[in-house]
This record gives structure tokens, C-alpha cells and sequence, in this order.
């Protein structure tokens, strides 16, 4: 389960449980009940606001993330098409040199060997960290060989250049990415906080007219990942054991785990 699958599951019930708890309360005949039950939907809605910002910074900064790195992915193929035609270029440019018999073509062999040591089936196989120090390498080479103005030489230029403007800006989304993350597991914590103390209030108010079941309103948060709540069956509290290989998430304030993010390379 994804950490922003989590959050837009539990906002949408507490969305869901304050819009209900606030309707049944002036119907409830106990006016203590009725009191817990207002209480109750107080705490859903003031949890609600920081929580529902929170998530969708989170799910933004996400989405520009996933499409930065399409970006990445776009370049490096195009990265890939520029250093072929530059390998290519540069093997055809050296048969030619060679052709004459007064150069030393032990020498430009071994110079086209370091420019340019990989064929494009080897270089297609790189990670992007690797590919990008190749290209730089065989572009060394290539401005001295071929010459700077050559069409294949600035094509494959404009290729490198594109890919780590792309990569750059990668990075800057996927740090915006954590950030949001960091802000969501503290908002998570008192949605959490609040939704569990929500319910105890809910639950002690329908104690009081004996005539609702818990589990209708509120479930709990551990029935999260195990996914639609299931009619029928006896109510839950959210310390119940889960199923055989659920995660287990406690009601007590959890130590968060440091965000993990991708990086874009090897």
C-alpha cells in the first residue's frame, strides 16, 4: 500500500464520519450522547483541514515527480539516438583519416578507443549515471575529431544537454516530493489522533442510546489494509488483531520512517 494510498482512504472516512455524526446528533435523544457525538464531528472537521492540505501537496508534488522522471526517460532515449549517430560518425571519420598512409593510425585508434569505448548496443545498457559520463567523454572527443560545428557533433550536444537539464529537474521534484511527504506523516499523525478519539466519543454516545452499531459510522483505522469494510460481522476497536499478514499500523503516535525516494539514476 502506498503512502498517499493510506491518507486519501482515511480522509475520505473521516470526511465521511463527520458528515454523519453531525446529522445524527440532533436526532439522539440523550443529550450527553448527543454532546459526544458534536464533539466528535468537531474534531474530524478541525483534523481535517491541515490533513486534506497536506495530502493533496503530497499527491501534486507526486505527480510532478512520476512526470519529471518520464522526462528523464525521454531524454536518455534521445541521448541514446545522438550517441549512435555519433559513434557512427566518428568510426566513419576515422576510416577515412586512417585511409592515409602518412598518419598514425595506431594513434587515432587508441584515441577513438577512449572517446568513444562503447558501441550504442553497450551504451543503451548503461544506468543514466554511466551514460551520461560516456556521452560527455565521446563529446570530448568529438569536438576535437570531428569539430564542434559538425551537425551530428551539436545534435548530440543538444541531446547531453537536454538530458541533464532533465535530470536536474528530476532531482529538484524529488526533493519537493520528500518534503511533502514529511509534512503528510505529521498531519497523518493527528488525523490518526483525532479520527481514534472521534470514535471513542461516537462510540460512547451510541452506548447511551443502545439503538446503533459502531461500525456502521466508523471503522477502524486498522480495517484500512484490509480494504471496503465488511457489512455485517460483530464491531471492531481499533486494536484488534489483523489478519495474517496485514501491516499493522498503532493507534499510539508511531516513530515515522524517514521518507524513501527513488533517485533517478543507476
Amino acid at each position: 500500500m502506498s503512502e498517499t494510498h493510506f491518507d486519501v482512504t482515511l480522509k475520505a472516512w473521516m470526511e465521511r464520519a463527520a458528515d454523519q455524526i453531525r446529522a445524527m446528533a440532533p436526532k439522539t435523544a440523550h443529550a450527553r450522547g448527543q454532546q459526544a457525538l458534536v464533539l466528535a464531528a468537531d474534531l474530524l472537521d478541525e483534523a481535517l483541514l491541515p490533513y486534506s492540505a497536506a495530502v493533496a501537496e503530497a499527491l501534486a508534488e507526486g505527480e510532478e515527480a512520476a512526470r519529471a522522471a518520464e522526462a528523464v526517460a525521454e531524454a536518455d532515449v534521445a541521448m541514446d539516438g545522438a550517441y549512435e549517430r555519433l559513434y557512427a560518425t566518428a568510426q566513419s571519420n576515422y576510416y577515412g583519416a586512417v585511409a592515409d598512409v602518412s598518419v598514425n593510425a595506431a594513434r587515432l585508434k587508441d584515441r577513438l578507443d577512449r572517446g568513444m569505448p562503447l558501441p550504442p548496443s553497450g551504451f543503451r545498457a548503461l544506468g543514466l549515471d554511466r551514460s551520461r559520463a560516456v556521452m560527455e567523454g565521446a563529446l570530448t572527443y568529438a569536438n576535437d575529431a570531428l569539430g564542434a560545428d559538425h551537425a551530428v557533433v551539436v545534435d548530440a550536444q543538444a541531446a547531453y544537454d537536454g538530458f541533464v537539464q532533465a535530470r536536474k529537474a528530476a532531482n529538484a521534484e524529488n526533493s519537493d516530493a520528500v518534503l511533502a511527504m514529511q509534512k503528510l506523516f505529521a498531519a497523518r499523525d493527528e488525523a490518526r489522533r483525532a479520527y481514534v478519539a472521534a470514535r471513542q466519543f461516537v462510540e460512547g454516545a451510541l452506548s447511551l442510546n443502545e439503538n446503533e452499531s459502531l461500525r456502521q459510522l466508523m471503522l477502524p483505522v486498522t480495517a484500512i489494509y484490509k480494504g471496503p469494510g465488511r457489512p455485517g460481522g460483530s464491531d471492531s476497536t481499533d486494536t484488534e488483531a489483523p489478519e495474517s499478514g496485514d501491516v499493522i499500523l498503532n493507534d499510539a503516535p508511531p516513530v515515522q520512517p524517514t521518507p524513501v525516494v527513488e533517485p533517478v539514476g543507476e
